[in-house]
């Protein structure tokens, strides 16, 4: 007698209803038929339609809240307020992501080598007088501070900052934003800096500011490329890579 065998079911996963109604919810305002500034229906209306419990419905809306793309207003005139993430909420999601998941700081570094470079380039083509004038005033603090090291290391994070929002590019300007803190908070910069590299430093934002300024994207991109790498590779020989979620 032949004995064929049983196929194997597969473990079935129901989706939650609030995460339907999310989704639901979630393509409207994507899609444009929710627009920014427009409420969603009352909280009642959502249950009547969707016929979900309240607490589902709640569960829904404090997903969407999470996200950025709510704003919820308590009292009579209240309900869901539609916005639209911005870039900060963008930022603050991947700096968490590197906090809580304890991502190795040369990790970081080379996400920098790979960012930056692109992002100086972009800044040299698409700049304007002003971020040029913000850029180039931040070079002076930074040069004046070149034996104040706390003051230094602050400078230099708002320099390359600055240098990432002249790209224009809102995608690499969220990703730069949220490297950039941890790996400053992860450094000991006493021990990857002397005052002689700090002069190189100073030397190497200003041959970029000149290529930014001259708007030679070639030349910002090759710069900055050699500035990174070169303190990328300082920072890995010192033996500094730990987890960037340990902050000084």
């Amino acid at each position: 007698m032949k004995i064929t065998a049983k196929p194997k079911i597969a473990p079935i996963t129901v989706p939650k209803a609030a995460d339907i109604l999310a989704n639901q919810l979630r393509d409207m305002i994507v899609g444009g038929r929710l627009s920014p500034g427009t409420y969603l229906p009352t909280e009642r209306q959502l249950v009547s339609d969707s016929g979900l419990s309240r607490t589902s419905v709640r569960d829904a809306l404090r997903v969407l809240e999470s996200e950025g793309l709510i704003t919820t207003k308590v009292g009579r005139s209240g309900g869901s307020l539609v916005t639209l993430p911005g870039r900060e909420a963008v930022a603050r999601s991947v700096e968490m992501f590197v906090r809580t998941h304890g991502i190795r700081l040369e990790s970081l570094l080379e996400c920098r080598v790979a960012v930056e470079p692109t992002l100086a380039g972009l800044a040299a083509r698409n700049r304007t007088a002003e971020q040029l004038e913000e850029i180039e005033a931040l070079h002076e603090d930074f040069r004046a501070a070149v034996d104040d090291v706390p003051r230094y290391k602050a400078i230099n994070l708002d320099w390359h900052l600055a240098v990432a929002r002249a790209s224009g590019n809102e995608p690499l300007i969220a990703l730069m934003e949220a490297i950039s803190r941890p790996i400053r908070d992860a450094m000991d910069y006493q021990h990857v800096t002397t005052p002689e590299l700090r002069r190189t430093a100073v030397a190497a934002h200003t041959k970029i500011i000149e290529a930014i300024r001259d708007q030679d994207q070639a030349s910002a991109f090759r710069r900055m490329d050699r500035h990174v790498s070169g303190y990328r590779n300082i920072a890995v020989a010192g033996g500094l890579d730990g987890p960037a979620a340990v902050v000084e």
